[in-house]
């Protein structure tokens, strides 16, 4: 019993003296990394294309890796767990990226270079804004059109510096550039779900303006657009190869969006307008159209507890009629702390003509840290 009294003591004094420690040295390769997480863990129930719809899923499990290796150069891998269509669950590269910051080009300020799987200019933009991603994708992801990530080089930057703290604290610390703010650049144009199948390369763009800081200043505008061409192999001995599917050359693949956003400490306001030719996957070049709302709004007696909705319309073919889409979804979300919430929503999908409705009830629990 004496011995098992020592042995006890001299444990409590070894950890009196490692909490005593300053600091603890860490190996130079793990200096300056920070890891995080966000996912979506989610059950759903409902109907999909008239048949019964009733199942758990991660719809997104981040693991995020950063290190800051010098003050200008940072870089982040970020392994996505995703389901696929036949159940399994996989592993996919989401990021992948070294970021390059610069100094400020007159009016052109807070400067970096992304090289590598890099963001998309537009979504994680309008995801910050919106702030429900949980729920599911934005209108014109949702429709096929691009995904989130892929594989290039984009300038992203503020227009006239930064907004103060106190709006950042309270409102959005995201792209909070003081008249807005700006990303540009080349891209390979699959997206990360695929590898590029031609050597045509896509230009995308986002530009927002916040025209009265002072006075309106959760106010913004924003233009988004791409030119390029839809991922199809130009090669005749491709199973994919463009000619297969009746075009004479590389389908088109243009994106014209238009976004007006008003945030407060206590509510969201969006509208988007799309105009569109063609997708990323190059499987048609038709003529497209969509709009999209979104509100959040905080409960005044409790502001931990938000209400959402959004109401899309979308025509996938502006050359012929009966194929318009529209989607209606309503929601509560209760934060637990910070950004970790749950939310409660119901979704309904109207089709025109004899296909039927979809529509579910989702549960989602985002854990972020």
């Amino acid at each position: 019993m004496r011995k098992w009294c020592w042995l006890l003591i001299a444990c409590l004094t070894l950890c009196a003296g490692v909490a005593r420690a300053e600091t603890i040295e860490l190996p130079p390769g793990l200096r300056g990394i920070k890891i995080g997480a966000l996912w979506y863990l989610d059950y759903r129930a409902g109907k999909k294309k008239g048949e019964s719809n009733n199942h758990f899923s991660i719809t997104r499990g981040y693991i995020n890796i950063k290190k800051k290796i010098t003050p200008w150069l940072r870089v982040r891998v970020t392994p996505d767990i995703t389901r696929t269509g036949n159940g399994d669950v996989n592993v996919r590269i989401k990021y992948l990226y070294a970021r390059l910051y610069f100094p400020n080009l007159g009016f052109l300020t807070n400067n970096f270079i992304e090289f590598g799987q890099i963001h998309f200019p537009w979504l994680d933009f309008k995801e910050a804004v919106n702030g429900y991603r949980c729920q599911g994708t934005m209108l014109q992801e949702r429709n096929h059109i691009f995904n989130s990530a892929d594989q290039g080089i984009a300038w992203f930057g503020y227009f006239g510096g930064e907004m103060p703290k106190e709006y950042k604290e309270k409102v959005d610390k995201h792209y909070a550039g003081r008249y807005g703010s700006f990303s540009i650049g080349a891209f390979n144009g699959s997206g990360y779900h695929a590898g590029e199948k031609n050597n045509n390369k896509a230009l995308e763009g986002r530009i927002t303006i916040r025209p009265l800081p002072d006075i309106l200043p959760g106010l913004q505008f924003s233009y988004f657009g791409i030119y390029g061409k839809g991922n199809l192999s130009d090669d005749p001995s491709k199973s994919d190869y463009y000619g297969k599917y009746g075009f004479s050359s590389l389908p088109d693949w243009y994106v014209n969006t238009f976004y007006v956003s008003y945030e407060a400490p206590f509510y969201t306001l969006t509208f988007t307008y799309a105009r569109d030719k063609g997708c990323q996957s190059g499987k048609d070049e038709n003529n497209k159209r969509g709009f999209s709302w979104f509100a959040r709004v905080k409960m005044p007696f409790e502001p931990k507890i938000e209400v959402i909705g959004r109401y899309d319309i979308w025509d996938k073919n502006l050359d012929q009629t009966g194929d318009i889409e529209r989607r209606v979804i309503t929601g509560v979300s209760y934060r637990l702390y910070k950004n970790n919430l749950i939310l409660l929503d119901y979704e309904k999908l109207f089709r025109e003509g004899s296909q039927p409705d979809d529509y579910f009830v989702q549960t989602v629990l985002q854990i972020s840290f």
